[in-house]
């Protein structure tokens, strides 16, 4: 197996361990928010741990969804030049892609160190440690640290190509 087939493969096993996770926060989430309006509109029976628990699942779900949108470039593109520019629009992701580096590191650093702080606090209304809500932070941001330094080393292939062209002289 090559390196490339070997890393397309790490980075789908990535894909679908984000999309299970990403599934099952929103699954849960949304059965969570049903039983609390069933329990407080139709039993009047106040559900506290509910609003702390389907935060929880929805935090997952939305960083582990972005680690996916990252994979593929779907996050926030500002296209503000023409086509024509493609020079210039590929030094831009490029620029793009290192601040993307230099975010997913500060997630994956103090996301890190936020959690591990998460271990002795408890969730006032669960009381379990509120490292299980901010866990997701530094984990998906591996994984977008892993599928940026892809994007970069992409977009680093497409600047070389776009170098190595000759520029037709039309006169």
């Amino acid at each position: 197996m090559n390196l490339s087939k070997g890393i397309k493969m790490f980075s789908d096993l990535l894909e679908k361990i984000s999309r299970i996770i990403g599934g099952v926060s929103v699954a849960v989430f949304v059965v969570i928010i049903s039983l609390q309006v069933v329990g407080r509109n139709i039993l009047k029976v106040p559900m506290v741990w509910a609003n702390d628990l389907s935060v929880v699942f929805f935090v997952w779900a939305v960083f582990f969804g972005s680690a996916i949108a990252v994979r593929y470039r779907k996050h926030y593109v500002l296209e503000f030049l023409p086509e024509k520019f493609a020079k210039t629009n590929c030094f831009l992701d490029i620029v793009g892609d290192i601040s993307g580096v230099i975010f997913f590191y500060i997630l994956i650093r103090y996301g890190y160190q936020y959690t591990i702080m998460g271990l002795v606090r408890l969730s006032p209304s669960m009381n379990i440690p509120q490292a299980y809500f901010f866990a997701c932070i530094p984990l998906s941001g591996c994984f977008m640290m892993w599928y940026t330094i892809l994007n970069l080393a992409e977009d680093f292939r497409h600047m070389s190509s776009l170098f190595g062209k000759k520029e037709a002289i039309h006169g």
